[in-house]
């Protein structure tokens, strides 16, 4: 029994990282992002430059013959590798001059094994320095700031769906600490505002304080402009 073209088709693997550093003809990815990221990162693992050119992709030398070309399988969101010619013809000075700055989605996807450990202590400085050491290229903080956080959301969610939790961690804090004050306010289009925690011991424990009132200013920048963190 003959089997049908489309059939074919779907019997490579299917790719679902972005992180792939050998590209062959006959691959198939899972979408056009997950390739786009894959050639992203090809590119910046062999510190090369492409631009596209009539839904191919080639160098940005203009006498350089390394190619790629994709296109979706029978109009799928699944994309094949139709043509690749890996073969570098173009001038060193290409990679010399001409070097794109790699997205933070790439980044994040070569650092994402150093956060897989919680106790890793990986710094956006550090990212900054292995980056222009191993790759030769030479980000800012911000977006390495911003290729940590991509990683970081990637492992343990994102930090805005640990909201949702808060009622139900709220009630057991009050239910388990008997004497406990906890407050939770929301605005008037039902989103988060503040919420307000003091253990029944913190409570007791300010008949022995004297009261004194402590007044300063605090200076919160990058990220975390306009929102202050108070411990008491």
């Amino acid at each position: 029994m003959k089997i049908s073209p489309a059939i074919v088709e779907y019997e490579s693997i299917i790719i679902t990282e972005h992180i792939s550093n050998v590209i062959e003809v006959g691959q198939v990815y899972k979408d056009k992002q997950i390739i786009a990221s894959a050639m992203k990162h090809y590119s910046v693992m062999n510190k090369f430059q492409f631009r596209v050119k009539s839904y191919c992709l080639v160098r940005v030398g203009d006498n350089c013959t390394w190619h790629f070309k994709s296109t979706s399988i029978n109009d799928s969101a699944l994309f094949k590798v139709r043509k690749f010619n890996s073969l570098h013809t173009c001038s060193l000075m290409d990679n010399a001059y001409i070097q794109r700055k790699p997205t933070a989605t790439v980044v994040s996807s070569m650092v994402i094994p150093k956060y897989a450990d919680p106790k890793t202590i990986y710094t956006p400085k550090d990212i900054q320095t292995d980056v222009l050491s191993e790759h030769d290229v030479n980000l800012t903080y911000m977006q390495v700031w911003r290729a940590k956080e991509k990683a970081l959301e990637f492992l343990r969610g994102h930090p805005a769906d640990s909201y949702s939790r808060l009622p139900s961690y709220l009630y057991i804090l009050e239910k388990t600490y008997s004497g406990s004050r906890v407050k939770l306010q929301k605005t008037d289009d039902v989103c988060f505002l503040y919420a307000f925690v003091t253990f029944s011991t913190s409570i007791k424990g300010w008949e022995y304080c004297r009261p004194v009132v402590v007044v300063d200013v605090t200076f919160l920048k990058s990220a975390y402009r306009g929102i202050m963190l108070i411990n008491i």
